[in-house]
């Protein structure tokens, strides 16, 4: 097991990691400590990737479940929130996996009668993104939410989506010239019409 990186995370988080992987009696607790700073960011980005709470939720919990089964494997290369950013974003995609193979299952029409249609989870219209990044291709989506609303820095979002600093940081320009470009067509049709 490799020494937990005291330059990547606080001294608390280290001390709580160290705990937790020694399996300390009190690991569980420490766990909860630990991650309690983390929930809302987490549930935030889970939303952006679902769009639903209910969804969220459920995502949000196995992700919470997972970091504890296998916190043994962080060695405290990136920051402790970067890695549970990465466990979140994993389980979203195996959930919209999920969620759109279930979907792709045919149902005779008289079976979906009589069972009804599924009703969709209700899904605010604000989500913690702006309009002119919902418009924008999932990965800049991603990428604009990590730096700005979870204030992730650049070597944090290269850890999260598995990619070079370079790559990252060209990602993170594109996304932003897009989400520029979009504003900006939408003043001027504003304009237009005014």
């Amino acid at each position: 097991m490799h020494s937990v990186d005291s330059t990547c995370i606080k001294n608390s988080e280290r001390e709580q990691i160290a705990r937790i992987q020694a399996g300390h009696p009190l690991a569980r607790n420490y766990f909860d400590q630990l991650v309690a700073s983390y929930l809302s960011p987490l549930h935030r980005r889970c939303m952006a990737w679902l769009g639903c709470p209910y969804d969220a939720d459920d995502v949000l919990q196995e992700t919470l479940v997972r970091s504890f089964r296998y916190i043994h494997a962080y060695r405290g290369e990136a920051a402790f929130r970067s890695w549970l950013y990465a466990i979140a974003d994993n389980q979203c995609r195996s959930y919209l996996k999920k969620r759109a193979t279930h979907s792709q299952r045919f149902v005779s029409d008289e079976l979906q009668e009589e069972v009804g249609v599924e009703e969709k989870c209700p899904v605010t219209s604000d989500q913690g993104i702006s309009d002119s990044v919902q418009s924008l291709a999932k990965t800049a989506q991603e990428i604009l939410v990590l730096r700005f609303e979870h204030d992730l820095s650049l070597d944090e979002i290269s850890n999260v989506l598995g990619l070079g600093l370079s790559a990252t940081k060209m990602r993170l320009y594109r996304a932003i010239d897009a989400a520029e470009k979009h504003v900006l067509k939408n003043e001027e049709a504003m304009l237009a019409t005014a």
